[in-house]
């Protein structure tokens, strides 16, 4: 199958029906599935915004004075666009790969492999529009008690920000899900790779990389394109450049990591 025919299996039934397999799956057990994952950035939200919140000054964000909950807030809708599907792609994922074979039943239909990559991919990506959106929800409580300022009416789009994102992370963590060995080395992409960009992609603290190289991978980074973006429209009520960037660096790394994870999964699954 051409690197064409992998990249427009998005759009073919067959992803679409490995999308609706994973999504009945989770409407069975949505109560464990959906509340653990979305209290933690409620609790990084409560910890970070709040618990610092009165031992930090205003932040200056692009000449409006903000406080430093509102600064988190936006950045908490990047943290749990990149997180959710993230993580989704890498353990819900090798679960289903590894031990519960669904993948190898899927597959014995008429399903091909690039759809069973996009549908985990879509999923994924689903996942984190679910997740955000509670977290919009109680970003919206925080701002009418007036701890956060908001625009509320921005709230709406977060979710589908996240999804535009989502689906570069996921494809990402599936290169990791068709080559680990054991799913033990999950620690590996989680601590070296999920953590830091959750942590230093102006989440929770601006940073302003002075070095060329580093600003240019800054600008390449989908998670920062989505935090900052979120902020402008949050804050700001205009994404700016950022929209933009968000689009381009989720184009950047969806469609070789999509590629790469095809070829890979074809490896492990098929022996190809």
């Amino acid at each position: 199958m051409s690197a064409a025919e992998s990249l427009t299996a998005a759009v073919h039934w067959q992803s679409w029906a490995v999308f609706r397999r994973n999504a009945l799956v989770f409407l069975r057990n949505w109560r464990t599935a959906v509340i653990p994952p979305a209290m933690e950035p409620v609790i990084f939200f409560v910890a970070f915004g709040i618990g610092f919140s009165g031992y930090i000054e205003d932040l200056d964000y692009h000449g409006v004075h903000i406080n430093y909950a509102t600064y988190v807030a936006a950045g908490l809708i990047a943290y749990t666009g990149f997180g959710t599907p993230y993580y989704e792609a890498l353990y819900a994922a090798y679960v289903r790969m590894f031990y519960q074979k669904t993948w190898d039943g899927i597959l014995a239909t008429q399903v091909e492999l690039p759809s069973v990559v996009w549908g985990e991919i879509l999923w994924a990506s689903v996942r984190g529009m679910v997740n955000i959106s509670i977290v919009s929800a109680v970003i919206a409580v925080f701002d009418l008690i007036g701890v956060v300022d908001v625009n509320l009416a921005f709230l709406v789009f977060m979710p589908f920000l996240g999804f535009i994102a989502g689906c570069a992370f996921a494809s990402f963590a599936l290169i990791f899900t068709a080559i680990v060995p054991a799913i033990d080395h999950m620690n590996y992409p989680v601590f070296l790779i999920g953590w830091p960009l959750s942590l230093v992609s102006n989440t929770f603290f601006p940073i302003e990389p002075q070095n060329e190289v580093l600003r240019m991978l800054w600008q390449i980074n989908p998670v920062y394109q989505l935090a900052e973006a979120a902020r402008g429209l949050l804050v700001l009520g205009n994404p700016g450049p950022h929209l933009i960037g968000l689009l381009g660096s989720t184009v950047l790394f969806l469609v070789p990591c999509t590629l790469l994870s095809v070829r890979l999964t074809r490896r492990r699954v098929l022996g190809d």
